[in-house]
């Protein structure tokens, strides 16, 4: 039958988490012995580890939008047998740094809690006073957040009971790690193609809300409607899914291609655009021109028609010159719904 490794230290909690499996977080340092059986990477897969064994978690840098992590611990049916025989303890502020060559180590409790009468467990650690992590029936959170210099975290699963057969050292527990997210996330909006013509004017928003191009922002996770719009191009319009804590870079390209005017020519006409004749000697004539106000002059024979227009970025205008023919009754009576007669 294996010795229970439990200290001194623990005989003033173990009576009290038999009668109430409750989170308990402890001001003094504590010693720990055993074998590092895996570092998990935060993300990662999972690490296979037995009763007694260490398990080390840190969490490197940490990314801006994260706010804690959450340890997944998988429980082999066997150890339910032994109920209120086990208990889940988690240091932080471990001294020496963790080696596979050191049994023994010193450590601040940070959580306590008999092993649960099921096959899985959650722990969300939060890294700040100020977080929005929440748990519930099946997932606790430490009541006290383990900041970034107090990693990384020795975790272990050690008997708190006597007469606990060898048979249940044996059994397999694993555990993984995933990150716990704000619910927001970053986004860079750029244009991919800037015309570098210094008489452009260029407008990004999202959701309406105008952002300086190249510079990361802030937003609420969710969908979102970036918005770019150019003195010199088409509009561009996106919906976009920002995840929680993602960095999100959008470079978006614009097209240039000058504005297109088809003018539909009468035979024998003359047309001027902007003042400059147009030349051609076809009936559809296809123009490439600048965005912006333009006008149109239309002559054959004595006839002559302007015409305004407005031209959009990249936009395409068709022109159809027509002869139009008035017909005006000069008559008595012309004022008249029915004309001569009438009366």
């Amino acid at each position: 039958m294996k010795q229970n490794q439990f200290t001194g230290r623990y005989a003033g909690v173990i009576s009290a988490i038999l009668l109430a499996s409750l989170i308990t977080v402890s001001a003094r340092g504590e010693n720990i012995r055993g074998e590092i059986a895996g570092t998990p990477q935060i993300g990662g897969p999972e690490i296979v580890f037995n009763p007694e064994d260490i398990v080390i978690v840190d969490t490197g840098t940490i990314p801006a939008f994260q706010e804690g992590i959450e340890l997944r611990l998988e429980i082999p049916e066997a150890l339910n047998r032994y109920q209120n025989s086990f208990a889940l303890l988690i240091f932080r502020d471990i001294t020496p740094s963790p080696s596979p060559d050191n049994l023994s180590y010193s450590g601040t409790r940070a959580y306590m809690r008999l092993l649960p009468s099921r096959t899985s467990a959650f722990i969300r650690i939060p890294f700040t006073e100020n977080h929005g992590i929440s748990g519930d029936a099946l997932t606790d959170v430490l009541p006290v957040p383990v900041s970034q210099e107090q990693f990384p975290l020795l975790i272990t699963v050690l008997p708190v009971m006597k007469g606990i057969p060898d048979s249940a050292f044996q059994q397999k527990l694993s555990i993984t790690v995933v990150p716990l997210w704000k619910d927001e996330g970053s986004l860079t909006v750029s244009v991919a193609n800037p015309s570098g013509n210094p008489e452009e004017i260029v407008n990004i928003t999202v959701d309406g809300a105008e952002v300086t191009p190249g510079e990361e922002t802030i937003f609420s996770a969710g969908i979102h409607r970036v918005r770019i719009s150019s003195s010199h191009a088409p509009t561009v319009e996106k919906t976009i899914a920002i995840e929680p804590g993602e960095v999100l870079t959008l470079n978006l390209p614009l097209d240039y291609r000058p504005p297109e005017i088809t003018v539909s020519i009468p035979e024998g006409a003359f047309i001027l655009l902007d003042g400059e004749a147009v030349e051609t000697k076809e009936s559809l004539a296809v123009l490439e021109t600048v965005p912006g106000d333009h006008i149109i002059t239309y002559s054959l024979g004595n006839l002559e028609v302007n015409r305004h227009f407005t031209v959009r970025p990249g936009g395409k205008v068709r022109i159809n010159l027509i002869i139009d023919i008035e017909i005006v009754d000069v008559g008595e009576g012309s004022g008249s719904e029915y004309g001569v007669g009438d009366g």
